[in-house]
């Protein structure tokens, strides 16, 4: 292993898929080669996280479920990504998702730009069919929905009640409340 390196809240430790794998405890995500760790989010990311999970769970299709801070490692990537929220059929799975969930939120802290770039482009190339953006500092939500390969923006909520979608599931929501 090489030594680490570290920008913004992150540090990125290289190392090998098999070591990554290897380890007994995964402190983080493993992208471009690396395991990726990050400083532990925030009160209002804790507060948004559970809110929004709650809001998701009240209105769950029959089979799925709602997980937060779960690993997502499609069949035959070589990498993991640590979700703050997913939608996924039920499973008996542990250590990390294999399947595509319906639904992936990211609540936006200080690394910005892997969640509005860097993962965007992966969840994309993995087949995500929904992904939600929370961001606090811009108070706003951007959903987005997965066609011919990228994802196209299906809606900017910044206020008032909104209904965010994903597939036929509708999950309404305060975004005053939620993001204040």
């Amino acid at each position: 292993m090489s030594i680490a390196s570290s920008t913004d809240d992150l540090t990125r430790v290289p190392m090998s898929w098999d070591e990554y794998l290897a380890l007994d405890d995964t402190p983080g995500e493993y992208y471009g080669g690396a395991l990726v760790t990050m400083a532990p989010p925030g009160q209002d990311h804790q507060r948004i996280m559970f809110e929004l999970q709650m809001h998701i769970s009240q209105h769950l299709a029959p089979g799925t479920s709602v997980t937060q801070a779960w690993g997502w490692s499609p069949d035959g990537v070589r990498e993991e990504l640590i979700l703050d929220l997913m939608v996924h059929d039920k499973t008996d799975e542990q250590r990390t998702l294999r399947t595509t969930p319906h639904l992936i939120v990211e609540i936006l802290s200080s690394n910005r730009r892997d969640d509005l770039v860097g993962k965007l482009n992966r969840y994309a190339q993995w087949g995500a069919p929904a992904y939600w953006i929370v961001d606090p500092r811009d108070h706003v939500i951007l959903t987005h929905r997965l066609e011919d390969g990228y994802f196209v923006e299906t809606g900017r909520y910044t206020d008032g009640t909104a209904t965010l979608t994903y597939g036929d599931v509708k999950v309404p929501v305060d975004v005053d409340a939620l993001l204040g």
